[in-house]
């Protein structure tokens, strides 16, 4: 073997022993079942970026399909709505940690998105349906929450005095009697929500609801509503003639919001009711980012929370707000539920804070990642949601398995039958073929969906014409005469033009599709473009290094 040869040879091997190491990772992966694979990716949580990712159609996962609602939005806000909702919800999707994700534009109003190998309904609604407007809000006074029930209770009762306290000097009245007189107008407190039977509402029951206050309980410094009475406690407070009484009495731009939790007292359970400021001292513009941790101290020393660090303007108003309201209770609150409502001990400076909610670490996660996202400028609702199981995908990968084996044994057969020994090196370039075009998807963390296995295949087909227009050319030149080494060098020299030609027509297609194309198009676009430029370097590199080694010069014939 001479020099040039010996450095041709090196070459293909350590281009094998390359795509042998791309693929190293995808192998292991790959090779575990469903429940390894999840330890897998516990112990190696990048693993996803060092192999080729398998599409929504071959491992299963979520198709959503989100509608902007502009209904409350004016002219203005209408321009770019959905290009700004179609960057959240990429950040969103991005967060989740999800194995080459799909999301694309369609029409003007909406968003598809593709979730290979995620399959949980609720975590994927809560993270990119949500519209996660997050508000620092202030508790009311008791007194104005001592008001505001007296004035839903007269409404109830058919008295048109919607006071029943006097506001001349509503900010004299001390704390113990505003509690006094708050506790005076519920029915129990938070230890006799036990005794109390209800799981149905009082009007389910037929029961006449007589005061808004017998559907109050005390819970602590604020009020709760058993869960069974809750739906009754808000068509109470959706009335037309409650909210006209509410804004006559000064009241109206106040907002009553659920706590998140559900509280459990004994055999009851029930929520806690805020009493807040209608306008946010500040809202989720001011978060800089958002993480999930487990807390390190307190009552809820272990449990996961979110932590928030506010922007440089967000940190100066809050440190501003917290310092005007010691002692008073400040609401996070999120879509209008609110979380938590810490007691202000101090003023807060350096702009941190944390939402306490009895997370799972994964809703924790999931609430982060919305936060750090921002909120959606306009509802989206998800008008269409499927989701592919497991089991379809590794149906799909075993009929194109099938397929490729079927594939492959015929062209393997037709070029050792036809073309006996060179047919044997054309069917060695085609496996390195398939070895190198997904060992460059694994590289640059590609996706094989089930068209690009299609594309995959075809690409087989478009490499055995190269190979076949070789042994032509060098059937051609052996049978004008020539010698066998200088038929091979002939042949090579001028086919080389013809291969170049048909796979760059080929290839200006490939890429239109992968510059138009969406979705399965461009995983098939992908896999015929890599399998293209690379059938060109086994059929007119690898298979001529082949011959240069295995047909000495002084040789006679060729077995073709």
């Amino acid at each position: 073997m001479n020099q040039k040869n010996a450095f041709n040879l090196l070459i293909v091997l350590a281009t094998i022993a390359l795509a042998g190491w791309f693929l190293k990772d995808s192998i292991i992966y790959y090779s575990k079942s469903p429940a390894a694979r999840e330890e897998y990716i516990a112990k190696n949580p990048t693993i996803f970026k060092r192999i080729f990712n398998l599409g929504l159609d071959l491992q299963g996962g979520m198709r959503m399909v989100l509608e902007i609602d502009r209904s409350k939005l004016d002219a203005d806000a209408q321009k770019d709505v959905l290009d700004r909702a179609y960057t959240i919800i990429e950040n969103r999707v991005n967060g989740l940690g999800v194995a080459e994700p799909t999301i694309q534009k369609q029409g003007t109003d909406r968003i598809i998105v593709e979730l290979p190998g995620l399959r949980d309904e609720t975590q994927a609604k809560e993270v990119i349906g949500s519209t996660a407007q997050l508000e620092f809000k202030l508790l009311r006074e008791p007194a104005e929450l001592v008001r505001a029930i007296g004035v839903v209770d007269n409404v109830i009762k058919g008295k048109t005095d919607s006071s029943v306290v006097d506001t001349t000097d509503t900010t004299a009245i001390k704390k113990k009697e505003q509690e006094e007189e708050a506790q005076k107008l519920f029915q129990g407190s938070a230890e006799d929500t036990g005794k109390t039977k209800s799981d149905s509402s009082a009007l389910a029951q037929g029961k006449k609801i007589t005061s808004f206050s017998s559907l109050l309980i005390q819970a602590g410094e604020q009020i709760g509503v058993q869960e069974s009475n809750k739906a009754d406690v808000e068509k109470i407070l959706a009335r037309p003639d409650v909210k006209l009484a509410l804004e006559k009495a000064g009241l109206g731009a106040n907002q009553f919001l659920w706590s998140h939790e559900v509280e459990q007292q004994g055999a009851s359970r029930y929520r806690i009711l805020y009493y807040v400021k209608g306008r946010a001292e500040l809202k989720g513009d001011a978060i800089n980012d958002a993480s999930a941790v487990l807390s390190q101290g307190g009552l809820n020393a272990g449990q996961p929370i979110v932590q928030l660090e506010m922007t440089r303007k967000g940190a100066s108003v809050f440190a501003r707000v917290t310092g005007m309201n010691v002692h008073k209770f400040l609401a996070i609150v999120l879509d209008n539920t609110v979380y938590s409502a810490p007691t202000i001990r101090q003023k807060i400076t350096g702009g941190s804070a944390v939402i306490e909610g009895r997370f799972t670490m994964d809703e924790a996660k999931n609430l982060a990642v919305v936060l750090r996202a921002g909120a959606l400028p306009a509802p989206a609702n998800i008008i269409e949601l499927q989701t592919v199981g497991p089991s379809l995908g590794q149906d799909s990968i075993r009929l194109g398995i099938q397929a490729s084996i079927i594939g492959v044994l015929a062209i393997l057969f037709f070029m050792l039958f036809y073309y006996r020994t060179s047919g044997l090196y054309a069917v060695v370039a085609l496996a390195l073929n398939a070895l190198f075009v997904l060992a460059i998807m694994a590289g640059i963390n590609q996706t094989l969906t089930l068209p690009g296995i299609c594309g995959l295949i075809l690409n087989l087909g478009m490499a055995v014409d190269a190979n076949v227009l070789i042994c032509e050319r060098i059937r051609e030149e052996l049978a004008i005469g020539k010698t066998v080494r200088s038929a091979i060098e002939t042949g090579y020299h001028r086919v080389f033009v013809v291969v170049l030609d048909s796979n760059l027509t080929t290839l200006i297609m490939g890429f239109i599709l992968l510059w138009l194309g969406t979705g399965p198009i461009k995983g098939f676009a992908i896999t015929l473009i890599f399998g293209l430029i690379i059938s060109m370097f086994t059929a007119l590199f690898v298979t001529h290094v082949m011959y240069n080694i295995f047909t000495p010069r002084n040789k006679t014939t060729l077995s073709i």
